[in-house]
């Protein structure tokens, strides 16, 4: 016994299933693109990971703390701009020994980097940052805003 299919009720009906269709598909595939990690599949010897970024203020600063696990002082660069910041890190490490037959050798090959903005306009001359157990803590000092009313004499 042949199912046939169940005809729409009006014309207008069937070329809104088609949409319906598309938008499900478009869904199902960016759930799909968010489930991975964020690395490069086809090349895993050289990753680019999302640097994870706390940011936090007082009355006169802004503290940021970036978590780079695995990186040194040496491979992190860091830029402050008025009202961005700019960290990445790179590691290139390839362990040469002689005198040894390798049965398996290793190099190790990554960067992260991340674009930050900042909520408020900092000071570039007074930025402070510390690298320490892993953890980058970049201190910036606020822009106080000047003052935007003015007095006006009336004629």
């Amino acid at each position: 016994m042949v199912k046939k299919k169940k005809r729409p009720l009006f014309w207008f009906e069937e070329p809104f299933d088609e949409f319906r269709r598309m938008q499900e598909d478009f869904f199902r595939n960016m759930q799909e693109m968010f489930r991975r990690p964020w690395m490069s599949f086809r090349f895993p010897e050289f990753r680019t990971r999302f640097i994870p970024v706390r940011m936090g203020e007082t009355d006169k600063e802004l503290i940021l703390r970036a978590e780079l696990p695995g990186f040194s002082k040496d491979e992190i660069k860091l830029k402050v701009t008025p009202d961005t910041v700019y960290i990445s890190a790179e590691k290139k490490k390839q362990a040469i020994e002689k005198d040894k037959t390798f049965y398996r050798m290793e190099r190790v090959y990554g960067s992260a980097s991340r674009v930050i903005s900042l909520p408020k306009e900092v000071k570039t001359e007074g930025a402070k940052a510390k690298f320490e157990n892993g953890v980058l803590e970049i201190i910036l000092k606020k822009k106080q805003p000047k003052k935007k009313e003015k007095e006006i004499k009336i004629e």
